[in-house]
């Protein structure tokens, strides 16, 4: 497929809001392409080159970008460098530059679908000397097949700016609408795949039959079941009585996926951490007593294994992030497994097993060890009893307990009350920075006056709800800069735009409607918890959830 049509749809999407014209239009899209191309159409609407999964990253940043383009186009890098400040899209610029190109090929191809995802992957694999003049010459080859209208896509689509309000909804919508399918079949394909591009494929071959037949797969991360907020211990044991309680770690959410002798380890957000954690991978294959498995646990960085209290979150964030130099982090920065959930194992899925089922299965195939443990937990109908758990959970140096429904299955991706968590203070919220203002005096240097954002699904946008600028000590200030400025996407003056990346959980004194927010409300008195390496964009707390909040 031609990737002219790809562009023509992104610039019709840009002029759209509506999420009901806006699937129409990504469904009748859709429904054209061959089916060997319908994963890539996917990935591009929904503004990724790659499955988050797969953890493959292009490795093109802004001034490669714009290397590649002086080089197509014979515009100093200087001049388009001034031209992407102004105008805040390099997209745009590419357009504006590339109408006249001093560089084109003798036999000029037909840019395709294909051919730009096929680039992209040579491109994200290169290691090694020489390896940026090759990544830099598969762009240029990209850009010198590319019009001006499939500039601006292009350039949008490798630099992760492509931002045309799509979010996995409507994409999920258009692919039932495309292929007259259930979108709620979609939906439930995707979560345990956690691949529209494969679904869409899915839906077109065989329709609902086959969708029904989509099942958990050993090194396929599934969307995990996510908690709600517990009013309280009684009213949540007068839900369902007698509950599973079990310590809720100050750490991350693991999934460990064992195929004989292979496994992967995903965080939340579904982003490969295997060579991050070698530990955990050796005590996977010694102590998962099966031969296929998907177990959940809590990974936590800890000060010691003899006391095992928690280290703070940046800690364990440094681990996640860390690319190279991982054998001096394991020793400098020791990691405990706590597991709590089994969803797969030799080639059964056991999501619709109840709970109390899937802890007994667990605890036959797991061999404990001081650092790959099972979840502490007690079962108990006794508020009481409830109680002291709960503060023995606080003493520990964790930030509550997680409540479950014991007669529960498993549900990906949904917060469907079958499990709850209870934290001792107000609620804090997961929320995305979009924008910020240059400080002044002695933090003219650092980015300040941050831009908080939550996400609606519904609108596929990130809508504005209040700005973070105090309580954040000089090293926080120092440290979100160096964080948030490669993000940076326009400026003008002070103001900057950040590209919808980096999640902070944040604390406030209260909830108020406002109009002077995109989102209608605006906390008061927000300040910085953490910042949330382990979470992306659309793993954040949601408009529904501060719609949740005003009712209560």
């Amino acid at each position: 497929m031609e990737f002219k049509d790809f562009a023509e749809l992104c610039s019709l999407l840009d002029s759209k809001s509506g999420r009901i014209e806006m699937t129409d239009i990504i469904a009748g899209f859709l429904s054209k392409i061959p089916r060997e191309t319908l994963s890539i159409a996917c990935y591009f609407i929904g503004g990724e080159v790659f499955p988050i999964w797969q953890g493959v990253e292009l490795g093109i940043a802004g001034k490669l970008m714009i290397k590649a383009l002086s080089d197509v186009s014979g515009v100093e890098d200087e001049e388009i460098e001034k031209l992407i400040r102004d105008k805040g899209d390099a997209g745009l610029v590419a357009e504006q530059i590339l109408v006249k190109k001093t560089q084109t090929t003798l036999f000029q191809e037909t840019l395709t679908l294909e051919k730009v995802y096929d680039n992209l992957s040579k491109a994200a694999v290169l290691e090694g000397k020489g390896a940026q003049e090759k990544r830099l010459s598969y762009v240029q080859e990209l850009l010198s097949n590319a019009g001006p209208l499939e500039s601006r896509y292009l350039v949008r689509l490798v630099l992760g700016e492509l931002r045309l309000g799509v979010g996995d909804g409507i994409i999920r919508d258009a692919i039932a609408k495309a292929f007259n399918v259930d979108v709620d079949l979609v939906e439930r394909a995707y979560q345990l795949t956690s691949d529209l591009g494969e679904v869409a494929k899915t839906a077109n071959t065989g329709g609902n039959e086959k969708l029904k037949e989509v099942s958990l797969v050993p090194m396929r991360p599934v969307k995990v079941m996510l908690a709600q907020k517990a009013e309280g211990l009684e009213e949540t044991l007068a839900e369902f009585s007698p509950a599973a309680f079990e310590v809720k770690y100050d750490g991350a959410r693991i999934q460990i996926h064992k195929d004989r002798k292979q496994i992967e380890l995903y965080t939340r957000r579904l982003e490969n951490v295997t060579k991050q954690f070698p530990e955990i991978v050796k005590s996977s294959m010694e102590n998962i007593n099966a031969e296929s498995a998907i177990i959940e646990g809590e990974v936590v960085a800890i000060k010691s294994f003899e006391d095992r209290k928690p280290r703070p979150f940046q800690d364990l964030s440094r681990r996640i992030k860390r690319k190279y130099d991982i054998s001096q982090m394991v020793k400098k920065i020791p990691v405990e497994v706590n597991l709590f959930d089994l969803i797969y194992i030799n080639g059964e899925s056991k999501l619709e097993t109840p709970f109390r089922e899937r802890r007994k299965l667990l605890e036959e195939a797991v061999s404990a060890t001081e650092s790959f443990r099972l979840s502490e937990q007690m079962v108990t109908d006794n508020a009481e009893q409830a109680d002291e758990f709960y503060e023995h959970a606080i003493s520990l140096g964790h930030e509550g307990v997680m409540i479950k429904n014991l007669d529960a299955p498993y549900q990906p991706g949904s917060r469907v009350g079958y499990m709850y968590k209870l934290k001792p203070v107000m609620e804090s919220l997961d929320l995305i920075i979009i924008g910020a203002i240059w400080g002044e005096g002695k933090r003219a240097h650092w980015l300040a006056s941050l831009l908080l954002s939550v996400y609606d699904p519904a609108r596929g946008e990130f809508l504005e709800i209040g700005r973070l600028g105090t309580g954040l000590t000089d090293e926080q200030f120092q440290e979100m800069t160096e964080l948030l400025k490669p993000l940076v996407v326009e400026e003008k003056g002070q103001e900057v735009k950040i590209k919808p990346k980096v999640v902070v959980e944040v604390a406030y004194e209260e909830i108020q409607h406002s109009p002077t927010y995109s989102s209608g409300y605006a906390l008061r008195f927000p300040r910085l918890v953490r910042i949330r390496n382990d979470k992306g964009p659309l793993d954040t707390d949601t408009m529904e959830r501060i719609e949740e909040l005003m009712r209560k």
